[in-house]
């Protein structure tokens, strides 16, 4: 092809035909740039999709990260029910005049004092945030997952430090002879419980008040999560649908 464009230029050239020679070589010239401008487009058509195939691949990771992160709060919200509960139910039972010591902590121990400390899968958000590809999504959706990162990485931080304080408060409440109580062996020689167990009441109870105050705010955080994920799943579902 080459060649048989040198061959026109010479014969043109040959025949003093310069006028003829300067238009064909301003086509040819319009030749080579519309080919660079089709090669370029063809290559930013295949980086565009090769593009378009990762997000659509984070799409599908990240939706899967999330229906995941769903059930996960679901289960830990009726968790935080069943402890939330147990605790309202005593203190309601707190409200009854003239209590005994004895009767106060028996419906103490009745009391669910376990909790869990909270975790959140980030995998997915963290690999785009690492690598930089968060930059290829949508800023909405960028966003969106950014600060749904940020609001679980504040609530996990509050959470640690409150139920922290709550086991302070319960190891307290065992070195005053909670567990021997627990355990119905209060009596050891030289070991007077008893004489603990109004202590023992207050400090289970300041610890489980903070517990269940700290239950309650998770509870909540949850619930806007939840609907923060379904938001964000919609929104990523909108930008598949369009491929």
């Amino acid at each position: 092809m080459i060649k048989f464009f040198r061959k026109i230029r010479q014969k043109l050239l040959s025949e003093n035909k310069f006028s003829k020679y300067l238009i064909y070589a301003i086509g040819e010239i319009v030749l080579v740039v519309i080919g660079i401008l089709i090669a370029l487009q063809i290559n930013n058509w295949n980086e565009n999709r090769k593009t378009d195939n990762i997000k659509q691949n984070y799409y599908s990771q990240i939706i899967f990260d999330l229906d995941k992160e769903t059930k996960n709060i679901e289960e830990r919200v009726l968790f935080l029910d069943s402890c939330i509960t147990s605790v309202d139910n005593y203190f309601g039972k707190m409200k009854r005049p003239n209590l005994e010591t004895t009767q106060i902590l028996v419906e103490l121990l009745k009391v669910r004092l376990t909790f869990q400390y909270l975790s959140f899968n980030t995998n997915t958000i963290g690999t785009l945030e690492s690598t930089g590809e968060i930059k290829l999504l949508p800023e909405k959706i960028r966003n969106s997952l950014i600060e749904l990162k940020g609001e679980q990485e504040l609530i996990s931080s509050r959470a640690k430090g409150n139920y922290t304080n709550y086991l302070n408060g319960y190891s307290k409440a065992d070195e005053l002879g909670l567990r021997r109580i627990q355990y119905s062996n209060p009596s050891v020689k030289d070991l007077d419980i008893e004489k603990n167990i109004p202590e023992i009441i207050l400090t289970l109870e300041a610890a489980i008040s903070l517990k269940n105050y700290t239950d309650k705010s998770i509870r909540n955080y949850f619930n806007e999560m939840l609907q923060d994920i379904s938001n964000i799943k919609e929104l990523i579902h909108n930008e598949m649908n369009k491929k």
